[in-house]
């Protein structure tokens, strides 16, 4: 598979910040405990780290399996998009539930994760490694939010 190696690099990445969970789990907030919104963006940082890390990975499988590229990447893209999806419906109901939703991060994270939705689907068309590669990194900023955004309250 062309551009493995960025595919693997971003892989790696997402498990390192999933790896920077533990530092915001040794943080208290001011009065000592996590909001629901906040509990929200700690759980936030490591599924998304651990599904891009994972996503990163579906082109290189899916590459063994069809052995060409534009199959693999509209087959990846469709497959993400379709996942991807789901966890910003989870994400919304979660957010709307713990009124997230009202706090400006809060509205950026979904915003962001929505557009790394629209990206994926629109790759099923364009049949980029590039683009694949871009929804990851954007998909990847929820976490990287998400991780100041928990630090910033714990320092408040």
């Amino acid at each position: 598979m062309p551009d493995d190696a960025l595919l693997l690099g971003i892989a790696q990445i997402g498990a390192v910040i999933a790896g920077f969970t533990a530092i915001t789990a040794v943080l208290q907030p001011p009065g000592g405990a996590w909001s629901p919104a906040l509990r929200i963006r700690h759980r936030a940082i490591v599924s998304t780290s651990f599904n891009v890390l994972f996503e990163a990975l579906v082109p290189l499988i899916v590459f063994d399996w069809l052995a060409d590229v534009r199959s693999t990447l509209v087959v990846s893209s469709a497959g993400v998009a379709v996942y991807v999806g789901g966890v910003v419906g989870l994400r919304l109901r979660q957010f709307v539930r713990t009124g997230a939703i009202r706090i400006r991060s809060g509205q950026v994270l979904l915003l962001i994760a929505g557009a790394a939705f629209l990206l994926f689907a629109a790759n099923v068309l364009v049949a980029s490694v590039a683009l694949y590669s871009f929804a990851l990194c954007v998909q990847l900023s929820v976490a990287v939010v998400s991780f100041y955004t928990l630090v910033a309250a714990a320092l408040s």
